[in-house]
């Protein structure tokens, strides 16, 4: 009995392990046949015949449910579709059924449900990619740092509430890239028309600007902005510059460009445009160039290119301002990439915040919400730390770019779709705290013949007296009797303005100490032509307290008395001193007497004849406001500079 069991045992797994043999060779064949046609449907697919490949493809499912690389093959048909629900699906299966086989499939789903917003269960997926992989490439740490990024800034949304600028600037046309001058009560934009003035349709979509002011009654109906910087081809991108004189933008396939795409610039002189210029190389090259931003105070011009020595596809580059032409245009060159701030993908539409510190650009490389999203990064740390994503719901995974922040740092303007009059509208939101710029305000002025009341071209010099350094100089030229500066907190700046033939004129502006918001100031400035009895006060010389020692900020306007008389030898003048009534009447004589002494003696040192130059003290004498109050002392206790010959 005992031998009959064991030999039908041994027939038994005899049976079985030919069984198994007999379908681990079925398999063999079925791989083999399923292989064959997956490697078919592949060359189809290669050769653009996906319908046939899609078709083969699923025949190989339908035979051979477990062949999970036919899956991720209809995936990556479908994802060159762009049918990404579809894509989605097959991914799905091919993981499920393929498990770890194919770890390149953790990764493409990953992709897609990060593209999609998907963000939690896009990071679980590449997580489990990076586990079966050794070591990742730099895309796939990028996907990787964006996903848990995405997940922990949805998280801790940013105060973020976007208000449609209104139909003044929007229409049922696109309209988009604002910028702004230093004011803030000029727009110009970009508007993509379809129709012309007619309402006929146009053969090709034209993109123009567009101009919009602000007045009592809120911003005007916005009105083109006519020829010569509008024609029939495309302008779009533009930079308006903080006074309002300069436009830069970009210009395509126009018979002076030197690629595709180049710069050009238009200065406004009594109202009217001049006729755009190339701003040649070494800004322009063979390359793509657009996106123009320039700094407040002109010398610096950012853009993107794709030019040749860069670090990625599109790359933020500036170009120095080499000085000015004859005709007040300024002369840029010397160009340089920003290469620790660009990477191997795009970095673009760069915006320079008149504060001349904080830059906002686009990116699709630095970690982000998908698209190109927006940060910011202040200059100095380039290179230091990583930009600062700017967070959600201000960027999505949609590509958001384009942005300007006026010079308060209070609000900024961008660019989005299917929210408002058109396809595209101009949007404008409160600046999160946090995302703010240095704190900037504007001083504009304009200067006039105090006899005739007419503007007055001038230069117009600005230190910072904090630093003893010139930090802008725009010459009558440039202007045409008007001039705004923007100015950051933390500084105490002098201003000098002259002109030919006249006495020259100083103002101060003191942001070393300031509150929440800055003051913008506006001010006429009437210049006295070189006679006899003219006097102006020297607001930029400064004396330590109860001394006639000059503090290092008097420096600037030091040497601009020196540059006067120098131009104008044959000037003899008084340097007056003045004082408050703090203090018995022979204490301020003497001391308003050794001031002006000392500086007398600086203008001597530095090769003005002694004789051209005489010194008298006042006390308090002559006040020019009340003594009871601190701000009417300040301005008693003062330097003059008189024309006595």
């Amino acid at each position: 009995m005992i031998r009959l069991f064991c030999l039908l045992l041994f027939y038994l797994l005899l049976f079985y392990a030919m069984l198994l043999t007999s379908q681990a060779q079925n398999r063999d064949a079925l791989n083999k046949r399923s292989g064959s046609l997956y490697n078919e449907a592949k060359l189809l697919a290669q050769s653009g015949d996906r319908t046939h490949a899609i078709d083969m493809l699923a025949s190989v499912i339908k035979k051979d449910p477990h062949f999970f690389m036919a899956y991720f093959g209809l995936a990556d048909i479908y994802h060159e579709l762009k049918n990404l629900q579809k894509e989605q699906e097959y991914l799905e299966s091919g993981l499920r059924f393929g498990a770890d086989q194919y770890p390149d499939g953790y990764k493409f789903l990953a992709e897609l449900l990060y593209s999609n917003a998907l963000y939690d269960d896009a990071l679980k997926n590449i997580v489990h990619y990076a586990q079966l992989k050794p070591a990742l490439t730099t895309v796939e740490n990028r996907l990787l740092e964006s996903c848990r990024f995405s997940v922990s800034t949805i998280q801790s949304p940013i105060a973020f509430h976007p208000e449609n600028a209104g139909p003044a600037i929007n229409s049922d046309a696109d309209d988009y890239w604002p910028s702004l001058n230093g004011e803030g009560n000029t727009i110009v934009f970009t508007r993509l028309l379809k129709t012309d003035q007619q309402g006929r349709t146009l053969a090709h979509p034209q993109e123009d600007f567009f101009i919009s002011r602000k007045d009592s009654a809120g911003w005007q109906i916005a009105s083109p902005l006519g020829p010569p910087i509008n024609t029939f081809d495309n302008e779009g991108a533009q930079s308006l510059s903080a006074d309002g004189r300069l436009l830069f933008f970009t210009g395509c396939g126009r018979p002076d460009g030197l690629g595709s795409c180049d710069i050009y610039m238009s200065v406004k002189q009594n109202e009217v445009w001049s006729e755009p210029i190339n701003l040649g190389a070494p800004v322009n090259s063979g390359a793509w160039e657009s996106q123009p931003s320039i700094s407040a105070d002109g010398k610096w011009l950012y853009y993107t290119s794709n030019r040749s020595g860069g670090k990625g596809k599109m790359d933020i580059w500036r170009a120095e301002r080499l000085g000015v032409s004859a005709k007040g245009f300024p002369v840029y060159g010397r160009i340089s990439n920003l290469s620790t701030l660009n990477t191997q993908g795009n970095e673009l539409s760069p915006f320079i915040h008149p504060d001349g510190k904080t830059l906002y650009f686009a990116s699709d490389f630095w970690p982000g919400l998908g698209g190109n999203d927006l940060f910011i990064i202040e200059l100095d740390s380039l290179g230091k730390v990583p930009p600062r994503n700017l967070g959600y719901p201000l960027n999505t995974n949609a590509n958001e770019e384009g942005l300007m922040v006026e010079v308060s740092g209070d609000r900024a303007w961008y660019t989005a779709s299917d929210r408002g009059f058109g396809g595209r509208d101009i949007f404008t939101f409160l600046m999160p705290e946090n995302l703010k710029p240095h704190k900037t305000s504007w001083v504009k002025c304009k200067v006039i013949d105090r006899k005739t009341n007419r503007p007055l071209a001038s230069d117009v010099v600005v230190n910072d007296l904090t630093s003893n350094a010139q930090i802008q100089h725009q010459f009558s030229f440039e202007n045409e009797g008007e001039f705004l500066f923007c100015l950051t907190s933390g500084h105490n700046y002098g201003f000098n303005i002259s002109k030919e033939g006249y006495l020259f004129h100083s103002e101060n502006y003191n942001l070393l100490v300031t509150a929440d918001r800055i003051k913008p100031l506006s001010m006429v400035i009437s210049l006295d032509p070189i006679e006899v009895g003219k006097i102006t006060v020297l607001k930029n010389i400064f004396f330590e307290t109860d001394s006639y020692q000059l503090k290092p900020e008097s420096n600037g306007q030091l040497k601009e008395m020196v540059d006067f008389l120098t131009k104008n030898p044959k000037v003899n003048v008084e340097i007056g001193g003045h004082t408050d009534d703090q203090g018995t009447n022979d204490y301020n004589m003497i001391l308003s007497e050794k001031r002006a002494s000392t500086v007398a003696k600086y203008l001597t040192d530095m090769g003005i004849a002694s004789t051209r130059v005489h010194s008298k003290g006042y006390g308090f004498d002559h006040p020019l406001a009340d003594n009871k109050t601190d701000e009417g002392r300040a301005q008693n206790r003062r330097t003059e500079f008189k024309i006595v010959d």
